[in-house]
């Protein structure tokens, strides 16, 4: 395994882990527990249990495809597949599992719509707008098993990248992927990625470089070095350890490079261009890189009065984008080199390593969340939510990595998922799903849906519906996979709601009816929030009563996502197709609403309610 761990010992040590995440136990998620695990220790997912509602496509007729994943902030794909031997030896995988992935692949990317199976038409519907619309960059396959990794799984999966590259340069020439690569997660890959969480650093190779000069400084818990490094340095240092898929140079990053093309490539793009045109002037016009170290050496100045630097170990947790920029392979033979700004950290102090990696990160865009966790409104939610009772609210605080082994409180309230909640409830489901990341960018939307209007009651009010509509679509998923013939209605609300989109757009309808669930106007839907001391359980309940006797309509709120869900329909489109969806639909719940079990319903949902209470 690299570090004196062998593979039954790693296996043993996931096994644990895997057992301690009794939140991922659910009948619903099958056998793709590890699978889900996998995905939110890479991608560093806070509310997995909201991307394994709309990710997770395992079941009858699902072509090798087990999990079709689409991130609109980092604008990644990732399909995989999974394999959960019940043997508790290891030996190698079914590589005919790996083959099965290939098939999905090419299922997802140049079947017809008309002929993908129903479990997958969501999910290919969803994969096929993203890529016309040029919101993927990156494409990952993964096989990911509780067995050895094998050259068999490897040529596979290389012949995916193959086939996939090749379909999607064919089919969207003007938009494809800028990146596809293929990940066998067997024991070995999971492991170290488990390792990674608990230790930023991965890359524990001895490096040395030599500089003109430098200078140390330290304190009670860290100690630095600071020197400038020729750009050549890093490109070297990147080529060798990051050209692979595993980004084990950024492991301390809370992302890695995200190129140099589209909208997230603006900043990376400036950066070469300065390297190219102003090489002499990048040490001034770029912040530099902050990299963390197992240790530091800085050798007596030779007879040239330069001093060697000797490093245990590497991982760069500020300046992924410059170290990427800069060893673009544009860049790598041009012969005047520039110089950039480095400091060399070590600490033992796990806290303090996470706030580095934190606050060191705020000098560019990471997760958009991460903005917003110290202002004002963020830290008042955190504490009328603890006056609440029982509720815990992150307030945008990313979790730690190294709380991936403990499965997250029942009662916790993730603040991304609320901001989608919130830009839902309150008339914009395109952005809570499509662009959930300007919610927390952009300072007008933000000041919308947090400001000192915003309450914990409120917050939760909104997260409890989404939640709840969440519920309704795993109910639905596991009544039709219990029963394959489902037809009817029925059918058709499952339907829907396994379409990507859906639960931000039915959020959106039921706020549209809240005249009819409160039997009178409301001024500022602000103000809605339950009474008492409400639980995140109860107001979940609360909402799924509500649900139940309008879920039948659901189906008519398609046309919202058939003319509304498309970024190239145009804003006005969308907006239209939304508000016409919306207005029928809350046509429909007002002419139930007279039915005597209903109206038995809604007058209990009514005593639940209370004005403003923060």
């Amino acid at each position: 395994m690299g570090d004196g761990v062998t593979a039954h010992e790693a296996a043993a040590v996931l096994k644990k882990v895997l057992d301690d995440r009794t939140d991922l136990d659910r009948d619903e998620y099958g056998d793709n527990k590890r699978l889900l695990f996998a995905l939110q220790l890479h991608q560093g997912i806070d509310d997995i249990h909201a991307v394994a509602v709309d990710s997770l496509t395992d079941g009858g007729q699902d072509h090798g495809c087990d999990l079709v994943y689409i991130d609109p902030d980092s604008e990644k794909l990732i399909i995989a597949q999974g394999f959960e031997s019940p043997k508790s030896s290891l030996a190698e995988p079914k590589v005919w599992k790996a083959t099965a992935l290939n098939e999905s692949v090419a299922w997802l990317l140049s079947g017809k719509p008309e002929d993908l199976p129903a479990r997958l038409k969501p999910a290919g519907e969803a994969v096929r707008q993203a890529l016309q619309d040029g919101r993927i960059k990156e494409a990952q396959f993964w096989f990911v098993h509780n067995q050895l990794e094998t050259a068999n799984a490897r040529a596979e999966l290389d012949a995916t990248v193959r086939m996939a590259t090749r379909v999607l340069q064919q089919a969207y020439p003007d938009s494809a992927p800028e990146r596809v690569i293929g990940l066998e997660v067997g024991v070995p890959t999971l492991y170290r990625w488990y390792k990674g969480s608990r230790s930023p650093i991965l890359v524990t190779d001895e490096i040395t470089l030599t500089v003109d000069d430098c200078f140390e400084l330290s304190s009670g818990k860290w100690s630095a070095v600071c020197t400038a490094v020729d750009t050549a340095w890093l490109q070297n240092l990147y080529w060798e350890h990051n050209g692979t898929e595993e980004n084990r140079l950024f492991s301390a990053n809370v992302r890695g490079f995200v190129g140099v093309k589209g909208k997230k490539g603006a900043i990376n793009s400036a950066i070469r261009k300065t390297v190219q045109e102003q090489p002499a002037n990048l040490f001034v016009l770029n912040n530099g890189v902050t990299a963390l170290t197992q240790g530091v050496e800085v050798g007596e100045p030779g007879p040239d009065g330069r001093r060697v630097i000797t490093l245990q170990g590497l991982s760069i947790v500020n300046g992924a984008q410059t170290t990427g920029a800069v060893s673009d392979e544009t860049l790598r033979r041009q012969t005047e080199a520039g110089q950039l700004l480095i400091r060399f950290v070590v600490c033992d102090d796990p806290s303090l390593v996470s706030e580095v990696i934190r606050t060191t990160n705020r000098q560019l865009a990471t997760l958009p969340a991460d903005f917003r966790s110290n202002d004002r409104t963020q830290l008042r939610l955190i504490k009328e939510f603890q006056q609440l009772g029982d509720i815990a609210y992150d307030g945008g605080r990313r979790t730690d990595p190294s709380d991936i082994a403990v499965a997250p409180p029942a009662n916790r309230v993730v603040a991304t998922t609320a901001a989608k909640a919130l830009a839902a409830f309150h008339g914009d489901p395109y952005i809570a799903h499509n662009e959930p990341g300007r919610i927390w960018s952009d300072d007008g939307l933000y000041a919308s849906l947090f400001g000192d209007h915003t309450t914990a009651r409120h917050v939760l009010f909104c997260y409890g519906l989404h939640r709840a509509v969440e519920q309704a679509k795993t109910e639905y998923a596991v009544r039709c996979r219990n029963d394959p013939d489902l037809k009817g209605n029925p059918r058709k609300v499952h339907d829907f709601l396994q379409r990507r989109g859906a639960v931000p757009v039915v959020v959106d309808a039921v706020a549209a009816c809240m005249d009819t669930l409160l039997g009178r106007g409301t001024r500022d839907p602000f103000t809605l929030g339950f009474s008492r001391q409400p639980t995140l359980p109860k107001v979940i309940e609360h909402w799924h009563q509500v649900l139940k006797p309008i879920v039948p309509f659901l189906p008519h709120l398609a046309p919202a996502l058939q003319r509304g869900g498309s970024k190239g329909a145009g804003e006005h489109d969308r907006a239209k197709a939304v508000e016409e969806a919306r207005t029928n639909f809350a046509g429909m719940v007002e002419s139930l609403s007279d039915q005597d079990h209903v109206k038995t319903v809604f007058d209990i949902f009514r005593q639940k309610l209370g004005e403003r209470a923060n």
